[in-house]
């Protein structure tokens, strides 16, 4: 078995900036009799880029394990740069707690339930479907910087539009778009939980005097997301 500091080095932290940093984790579970792995994004907001700094996804049985990835990458971070943990409690409440006590001296835990109703481009929505469609439109816009390699572009393209929902089907090894979940939710933890950064379209917005101007970050969130609700615990 290979040592988690091997699998990733604690020096990863040395390329980034000076931007907030957000995770997302994607828990393991099982899909058509397969387990799918877990997944943990890191990514930087730094000159108007969402920047994935490390993508990681492993399989295990232990919680200690998945602590131990969690305590490295997340304390290789300065403090100042710390944004927050977001974790999907749709089917993960018990853990996502379990986490929030672990970590409550490393980082702030917020869970995202994706069954909830909300409103989203004028439309009433689930949350899971609005973040996602967020998050492939900040990507279409490369307003998100993915790092290099086929394992990660081939994982995102298991995902499929049916209507307005996201699927993904589970490939010969199991994976099911773990990595697509865990960016969507790193990137959540920027644009949805009022910290610094805010929504792409928020950034600037032109006046009817066609003048540009800066929005309010805290309401644009509101506006855009409709008000989707961050659990705490």
């Amino acid at each position: 078995m290979i040592a988690i500091r091997e699998a990733i080095s604690p020096n990863w932290a040395e390329f980034l900036c000076a931007g907030k940093v957000c995770f997302g984790l994607d828990v393991a579970s099982t899909e058509g009799k397969k387990s799918n792995p877990s997944s943990l994004t890191a990514t930087e907001y730094w000159d108007r880029i969402y920047w994935q700094r490390l993508v990681v996804r492993w399989k295990t049985e232990h919680y200690a394990v998945m602590l131990g990835i969690l305590e490295l990458v997340i304390g290789a971070v300065p403090r100042e740069q710390r944004g927050v943990l977001v974790v999907d409690t749709s089917n993960e409440k018990f853990l996502a707690r379990e986490l929030a006590k672990d970590l409550s001296g490393l980082v702030r835990v917020v869970g995202f339930y994706g069954q909830q109703v909300v409103r989203y481009c004028g439309e009433k929505s689930d949350a899971k479907t609005a973040m996602g469609a967020a998050y492939c439109s900040a990507l279409e816009d490369a307003l998100i910087a993915m790092p290099p390699g086929k394992w990660l572009e081939t994982d995102h393209r298991l995902v499929t539009r049916n209507g307005a929902r996201f699927e993904a089907d589970v490939d010969a090894q199991g994976n099911h778009a773990d990595t697509f979940d865990s960016g969507k939710l790193s990137y959540w933890g920027h644009v949805g939980t009022g910290l610094e950064s805010c929504s792409p379209s928020s950034w600037r917005h032109k006046s009817r005097q066609g003048k540009s101007r800066k929005s309010n970050n805290r309401a644009s969130c509101t506006r855009r997301w409709g008000g989707i609700r961050t659990r705490r615990f």
